[in-house]
């Protein structure tokens, strides 16, 4: 990869992490709004409210997760720029379209399959649910 294509993608991580931290994190309501209150008024509030944290603080998490896979890959451009694009698995190169939608990879898409559990189990057709 020459140095104009990494200086491309230096400039989009930049853009991505500005992007993702402008968003900033998700509230996560307390369940109850009055410390004086005791107990649930609403199991339904009280299931809503949970559901609601437990989405919140999963976004949070991605998104901080996000932030630190970018800061890990300006890290790489900076420090070894003649690695960033490579696989760290199988050293190949990342193909550019995976690049481009995700700047932040590590991995080429085969090795990143291989690592990742396979989803829809091994269903091949419809009629293996027979």
């Amino acid at each position: 990869m020459d140095r104009a294509r990494r200086a491309g993608y230096r400039k989009r991580l930049e853009a991505l992490r500005r992007e993702t931290l402008a968003k900033g994190p998700a509230r996560v309501e307390p369940n109850r709004r009055d410390a004086a209150e005791v107990g649930v008024a609403d199991e339904d509030a009280q299931a809503l409210s949970e559901m609601l944290q437990a989405i919140s603080s999963q976004r949070n998490r991605g998104q901080a997760e996000r932030v630190a896979r970018i800061d890990r890959a300006l890290r790489k451009l900076a420090k070894e720029p003649e690695e960033y694009g490579l696989c760290e698995e199988c050293g190949e190169e990342i193909a550019q379209g995976r690049l481009s939608a995700m700047p932040e990879a590590t991995l080429c898409a085969e090795c990143q399959a291989a690592r990742d559990p396979r989803r829809g189990g091994t269903r091949r057709k419809v009629t293996d649910y027979r």
